[in-house]
């Protein structure tokens, strides 16, 4: 029971992250502020429709997001974003040292 309660404890007094925290994090992997957040997500917007009328189709909340921070957006330090540790590196055929026989 005293683990239990330790545990809602610590859920109940973590800081919530906002619904625009918690849609960058998803789209793009990034954590971000609360305010800077809510000044990205507009941007995040405004670059979908520009990358989906230059490329004359819909990108996607998802490329958008990730190209604004890898080519718009100021650099930030790698611990900002999310890691995903539960998928493994992908294997590709081109990655294989090339003594190996594929």
């Amino acid at each position: 029971m005293v683990f239990l309660l330790k545990l809602l404890f610590e859920k109940v007094t973590q800081p919530q992250l906002t619904d625009a925290q918690r849609t960058l994090n998803a789209l793009a992997g990034v954590n971000l502020s609360p305010v800077e957040a809510r000044e990205t997500l507009p941007r995040v917007r405004d670059h979908k429709w520009y990358l989906s009328e230059y490329l004359g189709r819909d990108v996607g909340w998802h490329v958008a997001a990730v190209d604004y921070f890898e080519n718009i957006a100021a650099r930030r330090p790698p611990e900002s974003f999310r890691v995903n540790r539960e998928t493994p590196t992908p294997r590709l055929p081109m990655m294989r040292p090339l003594s190996r026989s594929l």
